[in-house]
């Protein structure tokens, strides 16, 4: 027979990567979870875990649980928020994730509005690539994600969230930094700083360049929005990025927004939601703040019917 209380160490010990940190985090001595580990053992009568040196890794049995482990703990927290939902109350937990520039500018005030909402939630988010979002959606490890244009599945509920507007940037002193006429064909011949590649940034940008024949090539590849932008303000080439994560270097001065005539790109930040997964009441607060059109509609039905 499962046992619940086993299956959250075991979960722990994964997440972990040992039993030692599994530990720490359960706030238990490690013969504690290693004993609860053996005994989940002995009811399955498999081995979950090998050692190899002093790392451990899950068996074959082991990634078979674990999958199963997710899901059933999953389930049984949601359980329990459907039942705080029934008594009324906006508690338990919110889990989001989304790429790096919506989950860094324009998710935190949200979720500081549904903790207002909630205090008691337990609210995380967490900065992941596309994949992975959809990944956890999938496993029921997140709640609501955020994502740039790409991917789609069935079992996902898309709607649009956000038109981020990029921008060519560059430091005050730069040559492009004053002109009105600047083209895509120029910036192409430009030291061009730009986003890692299979970030959504990066993706939309090249996209915008091969609508109009262009193939650019950049000086540097650097990973995140920050990156970029002190590299620009530095000097070290032009860059393109998101507006939002320019907005507060702009503001003091360190950037300017290079005017360019062809070349203004946008692209579609989706919301999304696992299309079978029950909404509760904290996730109904943060999908209203997002636009997500059910809630929305349900939202304003509500209003117009009281």
């Amino acid at each position: 027979m499962l046992n619940v209380h086993q299956l959250k160490i075991f979960r722990t010990v994964v997440r972990a990567g040992s039993f030692s940190r599994a530990a720490e985090e359960l706030r238990i001595t490690q013969p504690s979870v290693s004993i609860q580990v053996r005994e989940l053992e002995r009811a399955l009568g498999v081995e979950l875990f090998e050692q190899i040196g002093k790392r451990i890794f899950l068996t074959e049995a082991g990634r078979v649980l674990d999958e199963y482990a997710v899901r059933i703990l999953s389930l049984l927290e949601e359980a329990e928020q459907a039942i705080r939902d029934l008594r009324g109350t906006a508690a338990g937990s919110l889990r989001v994730g989304a790429n790096n520039t919506p989950g860094t500018y324009l998710l935190p005030p949200l979720l500081a509005r549904v903790r207002e909402q909630a205090p008691e939630a337990e609210i995380t988010l967490e900065i992941l690539p596309t994949r992975r979002v959809y990944e956890k959606l999938l496993r029921n490890e997140l709640d609501v994600g955020v994502v740039g244009d790409g991917m789609r599945h069935e079992s996902i509920v898309h709607f649009p969230y956000h038109t981020d507007q990029l921008v060519v940037i560059a430091s005050p002193d730069h040559p492009l930094a004053q002109r009105r006429d600047v083209t895509a064909a120029e910036l192409v011949r430009q030291r061009l700083v730009m986003r890692e590649r299979g970030s959504g940034t990066r993706e939309a940008a090249e996209r915008a360049f091969r609508g109009l024949g262009l193939v650019p090539t950049p000086a540097m590849e650097l990973q995140g929005n920050e990156a970029v932008v002190r590299a620009v303000a530095a000097g070290l080439g032009v860059g393109v990025i998101s507006r939002l994560a320019a907005e507060e270097a702009l503001r003091q001065g360190h950037l300017v927004v290079v005017d360019t005539v062809d070349f203004r790109p946008t692209r579609t930040l989706w919301g999304v939601r696992h299309r079978e997964k029950r909404v509760s009441l904290l996730m109904r607060a943060l999908l209203e703040l997002m636009g997500d059109p059910q809630f929305t509609r349900v939202a304003a039905e509500d209003a117009g019917a009281g």
